[in-house]
């Protein structure tokens, strides 16, 4: 008796000390999870956060934010600005975010200027600015996720500043409730209670219960992915994960790195169209010739890591790509190569905006590592090569060389 005591004491600690072990793992593991995905739920806001902030600034005429310094330059102004209102009013349900506003510095006070508010329509009044407004009006691209906590409410805060001709002349921004973390925070932290509970109740039901809380933890960090580093109208990569990516790139595999040519892509009138058909119909041609760009580096052995990972193709402005052509290595080659886009770019008939409109791609092609091995310098080139393309007379290409930025110089 004494002995078989013995023995079940023995199995009963066995068990305990195997359980707790097993339960300290899983606990251990599960917040290591809640914390890396309320990282990347952070990380996707914030990115969420600067890229609504960026759409919403290509809403804007520049020259007429400029001129609007008080609530009857607007009013003179009524039908072009309640248009600009009403845009930016669509692209916030569009995106999901609480507010999208406009601020501008005036006598040495900040004002708003454009306000998506539906309950609080007053513009041109005073605002106290936050760490984030403060960044944007020194001309950096700011967001964080904090409680901007105002007479408005307390939100997660993004913008950006407004160029013109060099010059911050105002910002806009993006706000998302706060609530929006802190129900993940709290959703995370139940799964946790319930994974701990579960395990007491039955070994299996916890191993299942961990499969399906990791798989849908994947196919969640896989969406947030998405959404921080992929364009939302065109599905192609955006500017910040093409820079991280030719940065990667150029950094690990310099010595090994065969030569290609980045092509800087600009839509000749592009604008027309947003004016004279309006900006659904702007995306849908953004739509198609993104799809046209895309199709160029499937049909022509595609220069990306992995499949799936980076297309050829990225959207890193409002009608501004980069398009990257693996194996060119001369100035021929890359003249070829750009002619090669603007061919297949000409038998374009699908869209009913191109022939209606005139729009065209004016290219700047510089080569890596011809030109240089710094992918910043490579885009500034192609930058500068395509401005060339434009004063040619647009739809047409120009390969970077020293003269043209001795003449920008000039």
């Amino acid at each position: 008796m004494i002995r078989n005591n013995k023995m079940r004491n023995a199995l009963v600690a066995v068990t305990a000390v195997f359980f707790t072990v097993l339960i300290s793992v899983v606990i251990t593991m599960t917040l290591k999870n809640d914390s890396d995905m309320r990282g990347v739920l952070e990380d996707s806001v914030k990115s969420q956060l600067i890229s609504t902030s960026i759409a919403a600034r290509e809403i804007l005429d520049k020259d007429k934010f400029e001129s609007y310094n008080s609530l009857a330059d607007a009013e003179a102004d009524a039908e072009a600005y309640a248009q600009t209102l009403a845009n930016l009013r669509k692209l916030q349900v569009e995106v999901g975010a609480q507010y999208i506003y406009a601020l501008k510095q005036m006598h040495g006070k900040y004002y708003f200027i454009f306000d998506t508010d539906v309950e609080d329509e007053e513009v041109f009044i005073e605002y106290e600015l936050s760490p984030v407004h403060e960044q944007a009006f020194l001309g950096k691209e700011s967001a964080d996720i904090m409680n901007v906590d105002d007479v408005y409410g307390s939100y997660n805060t993004g913008a950006v500043p407004i160029w013109k001709h060099g010059k911050v002349i105002g910002i806009i921004s993006t706000d998302i409730e706060d609530r929006f973390l802190a129900s993940s925070a709290v959703t995370m932290r139940n799964n946790a209670i319930i994974l701990f509970v579960t395990v007491f109740v039955t070994i299996g039901v916890m191993l299942v219960l961990v499969i399906l809380l990791l798989k849908r933890i994947g196919h969640m960090q896989e969406k947030l992915h998405r959404m921080a580093n992929y364009d939302v109208i065109t599905g192609l990569p955006n500017r910040q994960y093409l820079l991280n990516y030719l940065s990667d790139i150029t950094s690990k595999t310099k010595n090994t790195l065969p030569p290609f040519a980045l092509m800087f892509i600009d839509l000749d009138n592009f604008k027309k169209v947003n004016d004279g058909a309006g900006h659904d119909a702007g995306d849908e041609l953004l739509r198609h010739i993104s799809a046209y760009l895309d199709s160029v580096h499937e049909h022509s052995k595609a220069f990306r890591p992995a499949p799936g990972i980076l297309n050829i193709s990225a959207r890193i402005g409002g009608d501004e790509f980069i398009q990257i052509v693996p194996g060119v290595a001369t100035e021929a080659e890359a003249e070829i190569a750009a002619q090669k886009v603007l061919n297949g770019f000409s038998s374009q008939t699908l869209n009913r905006f191109i022939e209606k409109y005139q729009v065209g791609l004016s290219i700047g092609v510089a080569l890596y590592d011809y030109h240089s091995e710094d992918y910043n310098v490579l885009i500034k080139y192609a930058d500068i090569a395509m401005y060339h393309a434009k004063r040619a007379g647009k739809n047409t290409y120009r390969v970077y060389n020293d003269e043209m930025e001795q003449k920008d110089t000039k």
